[in-house]
């Protein structure tokens, strides 16, 4: 009997990310609080705000209508799925602060776009020449992707730091030192 490995186990925030239904209308949708016997609207309204890292909700709710317009431009193919996935990542994210919110908000549609991308690439269809035009487009996407993480980091203090090694050389007098690496070019090399 095969079993599987026991779940991961990462850090779970103090709070659960707020979650939110998706309501067709006359002129489009509504995107409402979903609401629990934990959670009442206020609480809501904090969890909200602090998924992006701001206490201004007119931020928040931008910032949210921004993302949720670049994954789903057409309002009438709007999901909770996709939304509450919004919410989530931005929790998991855990911006700090405004600019960290609309850095994460840029690396979730980033992340998307490559993912479509690289779906539009291997579809059995795909011709070999949008195949390589999506390859390429998935590949500047997860590189703006890198890019952005670096940036989060980076403004987070968490930049990558670089390793120097001194190392002492002495050179006796009338020696002779090469710094630098050499190498040995085998034979036939003219020495």
């Amino acid at each position: 009997m095969i079993t599987s490995p026991p779940p991961l186990s990462l850090p779970l925030p103090a709070t659960s990310a707020p979650r939110v239904r998706v309501r067709q209308t006359e002129g489009g949708h509504a995107v409402e609080p979903v609401l629990d016997e934990t959670l009442d609207l206020d609480e809501f309204r904090i969890r909200f705000v602090g998924a992006f890292g701001t206490t201004e909700q007119i931020i928040a709710e931008a910032l949210f209508q921004q993302v949720v317009n670049a994954l789903h431009p057409d309002p009438k193919k709007l999901l909770d799925a996709a939304t509450n996935l919004v919410l989530a990542l931005l929790h998991r994210i855990g911006p700090r602060d405004e600019l960290e919110a609309m850095l994460a908000s840029q690396m979730i549609v980033a992340h998307v776009a490559a993912m479509d991308a690289s779906r539009r690439a291997l579809h059995v269809e795909q011709t070999a020449g949008g195949r390589a035009a999506y390859l390429g487009l998935m590949r500047k996407l997860m590189t703006l992707f890198t890019a952005q993480m670096d940036a989060l980091n980076r403004h987070r203090g968490k930049g990558t730091t670089q390793k120097i090694v001194i190392e002492r050389v002495l050179v006796a007098p009338g020696a002779q030192a090469i710094v630098g690496a050499v190498a040995n070019g085998g034979p036939g090399d003219g020495g």
